[in-house]
């Protein structure tokens, strides 16, 4: 018998700002805005939904956003205590599939194939888990149900906070051509306008379109991207994890990125989030993988294995940065930045010992370790990078 796809995406609520109103009773109700110093290039991270009603939104200047609600409750972000919540989330997520792929700090995907014996249908399976991640966590969810991927996404981002859209095997070329085009996801701004100056202003007007012409407007990558999508196909861009054990995490810029202190900064964000979660698994590794997708689609990636293990989170970020210049083309705005940490051991991978080495290996992961562990202990960081005290809009919305 067939098994028919099905997937989850399960994306947590306005993330950052909702834990902290889930730690201060005070901050409930208000809105709360996470982020740098307004002082200096620090963006906003995420906000609550009531100061999205001022028109604030992740990545926007901070400067603006206290502009626009000064009355608001200004928050750095404590990137552990995120980290905390996040995993409180993906264990419970793990009880309803086998198949759980962690893309960021505050999304998943589920593999719900041939599941459905086992625990019921998907929209019963949903409110479960909805039900599961508030009682548990205090975090509301929103979930998107597909017969892929892409879909999926798509699909629980449409009815936040605290969604749940199912789109039925079948009619995914239908459910596109509905929606806003400002709604699928993968084209930002600047692809609309281009679109829009061509006189294709909605998602039905490009499905009519061929696949020639969507490539002279957007390139080859973009139009091509462009003609499967809005005929509800999985671009293929939201893959499985690699079959080796790895953990990664990815950031999507709401605008087309230019800025290379922003890119950097988010590298260091991505590699702490990754480190800590690295150091709590109890996993060790000499592989890093970097994802750059670009404006118009093209996506690129670079991998490199050491002689020497991942030792903290200042040398995955070395690592990360130097295979993002050799790769980053830097005549090409870019959409997406990702890092994975691959082919992951439980026991520490045996180091070779460099007699000329100024320190011994592995002192570095031995602070690390102690500073995580008085952060698991006390339940605050004890230690935050400098950097990202500024933020950079790390959090997708």
């Amino acid at each position: 018998m067939t098994v028919k796809p099905i997937f989850f995406h399960v994306d947590l609520d306005a993330f950052f700002a909702s834990v902290e109103q889930f730690d201060n009773p005070d901050y409930r109700g208000k809105p709360v805005i996470v982020g740098g110093d307004a002082s200096s290039r620090g963006v906003v991270s995420t906000c609550s939904y009531e100061a999205r009603r001022y028109g604030v939104h992740s990545a926007m200047p901070m400067a603006r956003a206290v502009a626009l609600c000064p009355q608001a409750i200004f928050l750095h972000g404590r990137m552990h205590r995120y980290s905390e919540k996040s995993r409180e989330v993906m264990r419970i997520l793990s009880d309803f599939s086998p198949s759980v792929q962690q893309i960021s700090i505050d999304e998943a995907f589920l593999d719900m194939s041939g599941t459905e014996r086992l625990f019921g249908k998907p929209e019963d399976v949903a409110k479960k888990l909805k039900k599961r991640v508030q009682d548990e966590t205090g975090l509301t969810v929103s979930v998107g149900v597909a017969a892929n991927r892409y879909i999926a996404k798509i699909s629980s981002g449409l009815s936040k906070p605290d969604g749940l859209v199912i789109v039925s095997s079948g009619e995914e070329e239908s459910f596109m051509k509905k929606l806003r085009l400002k709604d699928v996801w993968g084209v930002g701004e600047k692809t609309r306008t281009r679109l829009e100056e061509s006189g294709l202003s909605t998602v039905t007007a490009i499905h009519d379109c061929s696949e020639s012409l969507l490539r002279g407007i957007l390139g080859e990558a973009g139009g091509s991207f462009l003609y499967t999508v809005v005929r509800g196909i999985d671009p293929g861009i939201c893959t499985s994890a690699s079959a080796s054990r790895s953990i990664s995490s990815e950031y999507t810029f709401p605008t087309d990125l230019t800025d290379i202190e922003t890119m950097e900064t988010t590298i260091l964000d991505l590699s702490s989030d990754l480190m800590y979660r690295l150091l709590d698994e109890g996993y060790s590794s000499r592989t890093v993988h970097i994802k750059i997708r670009y404006g118009d689609f093209t996506t690129v990636s670079i991998q490199e294995t050491s002689d020497r293990n991942i030792l903290d989170t200042g040398d995955l970020f070395s690592r990360a940065k130097n295979l993002f210049n050799k790769k980053y083309n830097r005549f090409q705005p870019i959409r997406l930045i990702g890092i994975g940490i691959y082919n992951l051991t439980e026991k520490p991978i045996p180091e070779q010992i460099d007699l000329f080495a100024d320190k011994p290996s592995g002192n570095q992961r031995k602070v690390e370790e102690a500073i995580h562990a008085l952060t698991k202990k006390r339940g605050k960081k004890m230690v935050t990078r400098a950097r990202l005290i500024e933020g950079h809009g790390g959090e997708k919305d």
